[in-house]
């Protein structure tokens, strides 16, 4: 974190001594409790880039990964997410519950309200809304992308929203998963992708990109269902309910 973050926004960050899971030295870093962007505008690039969550150990270069508790808030793009770290793996229906209990100290006006496990999650949402998209929708096409990569002996842990790309000239592009819903694969090559990183669990990253027709699918999906449209309450969107959601499909 340089020098000017630290003055333009001092209440939102505290020191953290960690211990190098490589080395085993313990080291100071930086904790930014809260990313406000109306107050601290350049907060949204410190997440996107993410170094704050991965710092480097000054004894063997080692880079750890950071999980504590944070907020987002960001009016102009209308998304606020509270980091819960490891939600996935706690009672996730219980907290989410005490989160809406509380949702008059938590919550604002017009904005969509979310929780998220890790600082991947919490940079993903900012990502999401940046590019006007249905968070839902997103999760939605993990599964589309990770049940592939599985398919040929792949481990994977998770998957983040990147951004969209937009092909210079139609054609198939590489690691990417194409949708049509008349066969017709031609116009399908000439749409923005929309792109995603896989992260494998032995900390490998894959890029992945699927194409604007799944994504309208999955928003369709929603449609159907009345979920495209949000309630204003706290929720956990995530790969997770992603892969619930597409096995009770199979199922109905």
């Amino acid at each position: 974190m340089n020098q000017t973050n630290e003055r333009k926004n001092p209440w939102a960050i505290s020191a953290a001594t960690i211990q190098c899971q490589h080395c085993g030295s313990v080291f100071t870093t930086q904790r930014i409790n809260s990313f406000d962007i109306l107050l601290w505008p350049e907060g949204r690039q410190v997440l996107d880039a993410g170094d704050f969550f991965h710092p480097v150990c000054p004894q063997c270069g080692a880079p750890a990964d950071l999980g504590y508790p944070s907020r987002y808030f960001d009016r102009e793009l209308g998304i606020a997410a509270v980091l819960v770290p490891g939600i996935e793996n706690q009672d996730t229906e219980e907290l989410l519950a005490q989160m809406n209990r509380y949702a008059a100290s938590l919550a604002l006006d017009h904005m969509e309200h979310r929780a998220v496990g890790s600082f991947y999650s919490m940079a993903e949402q900012m990502r999401i809304h940046e590019h006007r998209l249905n968070d839902k929708a997103i999760q939605l096409l993990k599964p589309l992308m990770i049940g592939g990569l599985q398919s040929r002996g792949f481990e994977v842990w998770n998957g983040f929203f990147m951004g969209v790309a937009h092909p210079e000239k139609p054609g198939q592009m590489e690691d990417t998963v194409y949708f049509s819903t008349e066969g017709d694969t031609e116009a399908a090559f000439a749409e923005d992708v929309l792109q995603f990183h896989i992260y494998l669990t032995n900390g490998q990253v894959i890029p992945q990109g699927i194409n604007e027709t799944a994504y309208r699918l999955c928003r369709k999906l929603l449609e159907d269902r009345g979920l495209a449209e949000d309630d204003g309450l706290f929720h956990l969107y995530d790969l997770s309910w992603a892969i619930q959601f597409h096995n009770d499909l199979q199922r109905a």
